[in-house]
């Protein structure tokens, strides 16, 4: 018999994979539990605390609500929480939860309480209502520990890394236990059951024109809205359904308050001057001094008069969805967007310019950099072209002065002329090939120096 068992690579990189998925399951789903809880702990928390017992028998039922609500103060304590708020420091942490309960036996003392008032409803009879509704309300602490009396079992059941805001949440069942053991609940809300519960469903601190604020209300009753900062600027708002959708048309300071019975909620924002959408388009990696762009607008935008800083004395104007911009200089450009009808700034953003990267000179009605001595005896002249790849629109540049290098059997010579490249007669016979060593260009970041070498080569036959 072999001592080894040969597996298929295939195979055993398909158990490695299982593997991986595997142990990415279970770390995703260790992370997502305590924030599931988080997220719903403080409504859970509030609701169960909104019910008490009006019958006040039952002496071992009140002593263990008390001694619940000290110990909860005591954690609070423990843990550590804002003075003014009273919401915890750090309600993710699930160490303190720990040293508390399991390493400073609190969770043992908590369960002892428990087991007594377990040991007096066991005495009570079977068909007893009390009785029933115990086993019912706790049958889940009963599984794990409480029935088998193991302070064990049960603390680390229920405590054992569990985040800080949970424990609150669990003593809160604890005490909404009790109080149905009780019976005889009556419901006291933590407010006035008329008040506007509101839920704010967009950042209004990044509110800008155009944009959109949600505001949810909670309830049959539609509460009130009053519009007591910013009543007499431009804004459009209306019900749907359980949502007030506001639009603000102008900027400035905007204060709402909705009023429902005695209770009221405002909500106070600024609203900022609207700005270029760059989610819909691709922008371009960079901008540059004297190559033309297009920034997207949305509808309203497009009615603005605009302005920039990268186009002094000129005017930029829409062209449908769309503003083209051509900048003379480079640095910040700051755009801006006056309203015509409210004569009040409307839209302001801005682009970084680049200086004018360098661009590609060729020698114009040439082929691959070669030309032929009869051309030049005919004309001796060679006129050099700027170009910008990938542009679908060039700037407005001029070539003020070339320079190049000759080569031949006259030896070398140096010549300089504006525009273009001129030589003389005598330049030409003899002619081996050229060398253009800088190129003067004005632009509109100014003058340009393109010092990249070119050479063209002169040919004895026709070319």
């Amino acid at each position: 018999m072999a001592k080894y068992i040969r597996i298929k690579k295939s195979k055993n990189l398909r158990f490695r994979l299982i593997s991986i998925l595997y142990l990415l399951f279970i770390s995703l789903s260790i992370i997502q539990i305590p924030i599931g809880w988080l997220r719903v702990n403080p409504n859970l928390r509030t609701t169960l605390l909104s019910f008490d017992s009006e019958s006040k028998e039952g002496d071992n039922i009140e002593g263990l609500k008390k001694r619940i609500k000290t110990m909860e103060s005591d954690f609070m304590a423990f843990a550590g929480s804002d003075p003014l708020t009273g919401d915890l420091l750090n309600p993710e942490n699930y160490a303190q939860t720990d040293q508390f309960f399991l390493e400073g036996k609190k969770g043992e003392e908590l369960f002892l309480a428990l087991q007594a008032l377990d040991d007096s409803v066991n005495q009570l009879p079977e068909n007893n209502s009390t009785r029933i509704a115990y086993l019912k309300l706790f049958q889940s602490d009963l599984e794990h520990g409480l029935e088998a009396k193991s302070h064990q079992s049960w603390t680390s059941w229920k405590f054992s890394h569990v985040p800080a805001t949970v424990v609150q949440l669990q003593m809160a069942d604890l005490l909404l236990k009790l109080n149905l053991l009780q019976g005889d609940l009556k419901v006291e809300p933590a407010g006035n059951g008329d008040s506007p519960e509101l839920v704010l469903a967009y950042n209004i601190d990044e509110l800008h024109i155009g944009d959109t604020a949600y505001f949810v209300y909670q309830g049959e009753v539609r509460p009130k809205l009053e519009l007591t900062v910013g009543k007499g600027k431009a804004q459009n708002y209306d019900w749907e359904k359980d949502s007030l959708v506001f639009v603000a048309l102008d900027t400035g300071s905007y204060k709402l308050e909705f009023q429902l019975g005695r209770e009221q909620r405002s909500f106070q924002f600024e609203v900022l001057p609207g700005n270029f959408n760059s989610k819909s388009y691709n922008a371009p990696e960079a901008y540059y001094s004297g190559l033309p762009f297009y920034l997207p607008l949305e509808n309203w935008q497009s009615q603005l008069d605009y302005s920039c800083t990268c186009m002094p004395g000129r005017t930029i104007q829409a062209q449908g969805n769309k503003l083209r911009v051509q900048p003379s200089r480079s640095g910040w450009c700051y755009i801006k967007g006056m309203d015509p009808k409210l004569q009040a700034l409307a839209f302001e953003d801005s682009v970084y310019i680049h200086p004018l990267p360098a661009p590609l000179v060729y020698a114009s009605g040439i082929s691959q950099n070669q030309i032929s001595r009869t051309r030049l005896i005919q004309k001796p002249e060679i006129d050099l072209k700027v170009l910008f790849p990938g542009q679908d629109e060039a700037p407005q540049l001029d070539i003020k002065e070339v320079r190049a290098k000759l080569y031949g059997s006259f030896g070398e010579k140096t010549v300089s002329s504006p525009n273009k490249l001129i030589l003389e007669a005598t330049d030409v016979k003899g002619l081996s090939y050229i060398e253009i060593e800088e190129v003067l260009i004005q632009s509109p970041d100014g003058e340009m120096k393109i010092s990249d070498r070119l050479i063209i080569n002169v040919l004895t036959h026709e070319k």
